[in-house]
């Protein structure tokens, strides 16, 4: 977070450059995390067979639905956060730094022991063909035994990204990586059961990435104290327009009320794919070994998508902490200027080269031919995406997480239900069909969250200018 040359203070100077600083190491660290389950992905398919591949598929809505709620609670840590460093309130940074341990051991505990218990029988009821559902239990057991490494990495990094510093976490998250795939490689060739190996590989770098970066924060807050203070105090601020509480229960409480909105949306919107990953899991092994490296490919472009979401969160955060109302607008028209040249570049690109992605995660061609027509169907929409996370983020940190949540019940949860209820009573469930449904869900949020924003900047605006 820590040292001068690492955080970011957006309540200063043009946001253009700091936007690309803070970017660019997120969306790397955002790669270098997806290395975990595409190095199991890679190695299983290739050394194990494409049942294993598929097994682990369909383990991994489960563990995104457990990641989806902490990852809620993360991001109340980090509109806290960044709202008192830009507050300039060292006292409520060091209770937010204190609660991170807290929280990643008892949230994260409680999913640990539920997914434990309860995680072959969800496997089941997602119509998990029989053939691989005992390999996809075990390996999802052991894969759960790094839910709390896990939410203590995306609490710290969510403490540094909130102070401008998205470089630290990316080189833990890049050694993280490293190590997960030399695991795989020592685990798939020396243990019996070559799947357990996997997940084992996965626990071990994933531990490494938590402890690594939140050793870091506790070493270099101090620091980042004094790096902060040599701000100066800010002037004209109003205290009274301070929303931020000064302990650690009210902390608590403002972490749940504003992240367990956003936890449940994730969960929503992973509760959905579920539904999709079921309705796929009828389709056969091939189309959900194609599904399961269809997530894969397109995090190329979702990860520098949500990586500007998360600058737009934070910069807005320390702007609202900092009072510096007229510059939250500036902030987000700054970052699609710059997301969206970007977003239309990989777009093109995978487009072209996605048959060469397919076939490094598996050497059958039916699954390969699959995945093509889903990545060359929806991909030219994800600038629609980018618009729905620059909005949302902005949104969310204003406070408006419950409206956020509204939307991914109805829209990512309700109508996409709808739509693959209607495709199996018309019986034109395909697989083609189902990739659809992403683009189409994407454009009716875009509009409803940029609607929400609209009506939450007008009133910051209105509270700026004393206006009613």
């Amino acid at each position: 977070m820590l040292k001068k040359q690492n955080t970011i203070n957006f309540t200063e100077g043009r946001f253009e450059k700091k936007i690309i600083r803070f970017v660019i190491p997120l969306m790397l660290a955002y790669l270098f995390q997806q290395m975990y389950n595409s190095a199991d992905l890679i190695f299983s398919g290739n050394y194990i067979g494409k049942e294993a591949s598929a097994a682990i598929g369909a383990s991994s809505m489960l563990i995104t639905l457990a990641i989806g709620l902490f990852g809620g609670l993360s991001v109340g840590m980090g509109i806290l956060f960044s709202k008192a460093y830009g507050a300039h309130d060292f006292k409520a940074q060091d209770r937010l730094g204190r609660l991170v341990m807290l929280l990643s051991i008892s949230v994260g505990g409680a999913l640990t022991v539920l997914g434990l218990i309860f995680a072959p029988v969800a496997l089941s009821l997602m119509q998990t063909p029989d053939d691989i559902l005992a390999m996809a239990s075990s390996y999802i057991r052991i894969y759960f035994l790094s839910i709390i490494p896990m939410m203590l990495f995306n609490m710290s990094a969510g403490v540094l990204r909130a102070a401008g510093n998205s470089r630290s976490p990316m080189i833990f998250q890049t050694i993280g990586g490293g190590i997960n795939v030399i695991l795989d490689w020592l685990f798939i060739t020396s243990w019996h059961d070559g799947i357990l190996g996997v997940a084992a590989a996965s626990v071990i770098a994933q531990t490494f990435s938590a402890v690594a970066t939140y050793v870091y924060y506790l070493r270099d807050k101090k620091k980042h104290f004094e790096t902060h203070r040599e701000m100066g105090d800010l002037k004209e601020w109003k205290k009274d327009d301070y929303d931020v509480p000064a302990s650690i229960k009210g902390m608590v409480q403002a972490i749940f009320a504003l992240g367990l909105p956003v936890g449940i949306q994730n969960m929503m919107m992973t509760l959905s794919n579920v539904f999709v990953q079921a309705n796929i899991n009828i389709l056969g092994v091939d189309a959900i070994a194609a599904f399961t490296d269809y997530y894969k490919i397109e995090l190329f472009l979702y990860y520098p998508i949500i990586s500007f979401g998360q600058a737009v969160l934070f910069m807005v955060g320390q702007n609202l902490g900092a009072q510096k109302y007229d510059r939250i607008k500036l902030a987000i028209k700054a970052t699609l200027k710059i997301s969206l040249p970007l977003v239309a570049v990989i777009e093109v690109a995978l487009f072209i080269f996605c048959g060469f992605f397919y076939g490094i995660f598996s050497p059958q061609q039916e699954v390969i031919e699959l995945g093509v027509q889903m990545t060359r169907l929806t991909t030219p929409f994800y600038l629609i995406y980018a618009f729905l996370e620059v909005y949302s983020n902005a949104a969310r940190s204003l406070g408006k997480t419950k409206s956020a949540m509204i939307v991914s019940i109805v829209c990512f949860a309700g109508m996409r239900a709808g739509m693959l209820a209607v495709y199996r009573a018309a019986g034109i469930l395909g697989i083609l069909n189902v990739a659809a449904i992403y683009p189409i869900t994407w454009g009716i949020a875009a509009v409803w969250y940029f609607i929400i924003w609209k009506k939450a900047a007008k009133k910051i605006e209105d509270h700026a200018t004393g206006g009613v």
